[in-house]
């Protein structure tokens, strides 16, 4: 195979990519090697290997808010006048009541070979919900319309009420304080488990990437390789979000302009890594980073004052936890995710490039994974 997972998730990181559907029959035998050699026993499939870590793993997926990107979008669709032979798409921005979740947004549904959505529409959210489905126990970070998430977005997804929680992000200083704050918050449902995968109510998310990532975490940390956050990341020309590496193809920074009030340093690259949205952390190493951003940088009454973060914002964001990991040499990075996972549907303009990216996501998640 040319490497190993430790390699693929250090000096190899250029290999992973091509052999992405083997990832998880790697991650498999290797597993299989580790137990081995401490005693455990051997699982037979893939299939065996997802059922022993569903029940030791939360999904939390970010519905919370619409962002205002999304809202100035809809607002200057409603504005604009209707034009004949206007794109379909935007004739549904056009409609969409902007007080809703973003993540309830119709777009066409590529997951109707699984189950049929109304119309051939189903909302964005969607994407990301089957990415995590059967991987864990649900975790659905919302401000609301949990009544509508349930109806609109889960029942066509055949997620039951006893397979989700969710969980209402508070606002103390009147908005949201980011997606740290809000797994600080929520850090009860899932401080017990294994693992925690995180991705966001918005992307164009792969269910091959988290289910692969998931297998690849477990068997590094079987193999000795303690592990705590795994990055699935995505090759693309000038990075928004540029992951610089190490000598060893280890994590040692993540760039992220809004966050930061500024460029990374030395400017977009031409060319490199970038993370598509989905973290793997081990529960426990996310719960004690979390809470120790919590106590060392939480200011009341003002918010969050984070050294490196935009002092505007006072947000606590989990990329300031995974620029914590990685510093201290305890996070990894998998470049085998494809750059179509970073077509996010943030505004209304978005929507074509998200419908086309989730139509070639969804056919590769459809195809078998190759042994390795």
């Amino acid at each position: 195979m040319g490497g190993g997972l430790v390699r693929l998730a250090g000096t190899g990181h250029r290999e992973a990519l091509p052999l992405r559907r083997k990832i998880a029959s790697l991650a498999l035998r290797e597993r299989n090697e580790g137990a081995a050699a401490s005693g455990g026993g051997r699982l037979a499939s893939i299939s065996d290997y997802v059922l022993t870590l569903a029940p030791r793993t939360v999904g939390i997926t970010l519905l919370a808010g619409s962002g205002s990107r999304w809202v100035e979008s809809l607002a200057a669709a409603r504005s604009a006048p209707p034009r004949e032979g206007e794109e379909e798409w935007r004739s549904r921005g056009r409609s969409y009541d902007p007080s809703r979740p973003r993540g309830l947004f119709p777009v066409r549904d590529h997951l109707r070979h699984r189950s049929p959505g109304r119309d051939g529409l189903i909302p964005i959210a969607a994407y990301a919900l089957s990415a995590l489905h059967g991987l864990g126990r649900h975790l659905i970070v919302v401000r609301g319309w949990e009544r509508e998430i349930d109806g609109e977005l889960l029942a066509p997804l055949e997620v039951s009420a006893a397979d989700r929680v969710f969980f209402t992000q508070e606002a103390a200083l009147g908005k949201p304080l980011g997606h740290g704050d809000a797994v600080w918050q929520c850090r009860s449902l899932w401080k017990d488990a294994d693992y925690v995968l995180a991705n966001f109510g918005g992307d164009a998310s792969s269910r091959r990437t988290a289910r692969s990532a998931l297998l690849a975490l477990d068997a590094l940390n079987a193999l000795g390789e303690e592990t705590d956050l795994l990055v699935p990341a995505a090759p693309v020309r000038e990075p928004s979000y540029p992951i610089v590496l190490d000598a060893e193809g280890r994590p040692r920074s993540f760039g992220h302009a809004k966050l930061q009030g500024r460029l990374p340093a030395g400017g977009a690259r031409e060319s490199g890594y970038t993370n598509v949205g989905l973290r793997l952390y081990r529960a426990g190493a996310l719960f004690d980073t979390v809470e120790r951003f919590r106590r060392d940088f939480w200011v009341e009454g003002e918010g969050y004052a984070i050294p490196g973060n935009d002092p505007a914002g006072r947000e606590f964001a989990l990329d300031n936890v995974d620029a914590d990991l990685a510093a201290r040499g305890r996070a990894r990075i998998l470049a085998f995710a494809r750059p179509q996972e970073l077509r996010p549907a943030k505004s209304l303009e978005d929507i074509p490039a998200f419908e086309a990216a989730v139509a070639d996501v969804v056919a590769e998640d459809s195809l078998p994974e190759e042994d390795e």
